[in-house]
């Protein structure tokens, strides 16, 4: 992957660029009526955009600092520098991308969010648009790029085993209670709930969506229309007339949802995401809204949590013999023969070859993609007793550890095991600390 030191100096440099295909709300831009805007932003927006797809980028960012703005993209989780931007470009680059996305370009002082349909090299994407004010007139743009061919709606797409995907199904189709998918945003929340709604066999069980899916497709799941006036309990009380069993609802963010949810929890199985950091932090946040830990005790079936890893370069990982203590230290079990970790380089010798001339797949990352660990956090006997007690988040993980359930650490593991991913890269994404950033270079093209 290509190294930039100032935007300023794309037009130097020969890529093909994405085509935009107009907003997804359907708004239209009209870019005749904003012919000044067009002009200055249309085409630095597009080899902004170009260059971050192209470097298989799934975030992009335009952030404000001082007289310039800097350019940042996020590649498998970790961000690098794509250079800056003079203040006025970055202006009139997000104001653009703001227009493209059906969005208010008059708006300055509130968030707003919006998407642009494109295609770059034959290959549909989505991006959504997300404008953020920083200080008068000034905001901070995060374009989210999605490839619509790779969208992961399934179990077996992110790599649920099936013993979990059992469990899911086990807590979902009770016809009760409430199942929660939990973290911060950008961690993969999203695309797990509808992978935890998938794991339900929708061909036994009514399942119904309130929730905004966007353009994604659920398979053989009636998606509900409320009609006009309706709240959310009128909207439950004519699915279950319909005999519903699951219904999936967009993030929780108000205790008057939590409300309805618990008022119902004897009667139909929801299927939600909360934004928070961890499993702890949920129940703590429904306890607050619900102001009653006996209620949550007792509608509450599980919270699922994710966390995502690089997958090592299938073409120049390296294999090796674990140490035996090693693997009894970490939890490993002993008969594992293989690991597998990045490939070594000499970076004393100036004339040893580096990572990107062993591997021109993922250009010396050594890392290519993206891979889950996950949690599930299961409401047993003994978990309700620590809810009931104010869920202590030390209580709550070692009552998971007593009860063996599957935690984040476990399934990282067995990534580990299974070649997926290296210790270090595990060890990386569970430390707290943060590691120096390491530039990315453009994928050579064959």
């Amino acid at each position: 992957m290509v190294r930039r030191d100032d935007v300023e100096d794309f037009e130097e440099e020969e890529l093909e660029q994405i085509l935009f295909q107009g907003a997804v709300n359907g708004k239209d831009a009209n870019l005749k009526r904003n012919a000044g805007l067009t002009r200055a932003g249309l085409v630095p927006a597009k080899q902004i955009v170009s260059d971050a797809v192209d470097r298989r980028a799934h975030d992009l960012y335009i952030e404000p600092k001082g007289a310039k703005a800097a350019v940042r993209i996020v590649v498998d989780g970790k961000a690098y520098s794509a250079g800056s931007l003079p203040g006025k470009r970055a202006l009139a680059v997000t104001q653009m991308l703001k227009l493209l996305a059906g969005m208010d370009i008059e708006e300055r002082s509130n968030p707003q969010t919006g998407g642009i349909n494109a295609e770059f090299r034959e290959v549909p994407y989505e991006l959504q648009i997300q404008s953020v004010p920083v200080r008068p007139g000034i905001e901070r743009l995060r374009v989210h790029i999605e490839n619509r061919r790779q969208r992961l709606l399934k179990p077996s797409d992110v790599g649920f085993t099936e013993e979990f995907k059992a469990k899911i199904s086990d807590l979902t189709t009770k016809q009760s209670g409430l199942l929660v998918v939990c973290g911060p945003p950008g961690s993969g929340s999203t695309t797990t709930s509808f992978c935890v709604l998938h794991s339900i066999d929708s061909y036994l069980y009514s399942v119904f969506s309130l929730a905004d899916i966007g353009t994604r497709d659920l398979t053989n799941i009636t998606k509900y229309e409320p009609e006009e006036g309706h709240d959310l309990e009128m909207s439950f009380d004519r699915m279950l007339r319909t005999e519903a069993n699951v219904v999936f609802l967009d993030p929780l963010a108000d205790p008057e949802t939590a409300g309805t949810i618990f008022e119902y929890r004897d009667r139909i199985t929801v299927i939600c995401e909360i934004r928070a950091a961890d499993p702890a932090a949920a129940i703590r946040q429904l306890i607050e809204w619900a102001d009653d830990a006996e209620i949550v005790a007792e509608t509450l079936r599980g919270v699922v949590t994710q966390k995502l890893v690089r997958r090592l370069c299938d073409d120049c990982k390296q294999a090796y013999p674990p140490n035996p203590r090693m693997l009894k230290k970490i939890g490993l079990p002993l008969s594992t023969k293989v690991l597998y970790r990045e490939p070594a380089v000499d970076e004393n010798d100036p004339e040893a070859p580096g990572i990107e001339e062993l591997c021109e797949e993922c250009d010396g990352m050594p890392y290519y993609g993206r891979a889950g660990m996950y949690e599930l956090l299961e409401v047993t006997d003994g978990m309700r007793d620590v809810i009931r007690d104010g869920a202590n988040p030390a209580a709550i993980r070692k009552q998971m550890e007593d009860e063996e359930m599957c935690s984040l650490q476990k399934d990282g593991l067995r990534l580990v095991a299974e070649g997926l991913t290296s210790l270090e890269e595990l060890q990386r994404a569970f430390a707290e600390r943060k590691r120096k950033k390491r530039p990315t270079k453009r994928r050579r093209r064959p």
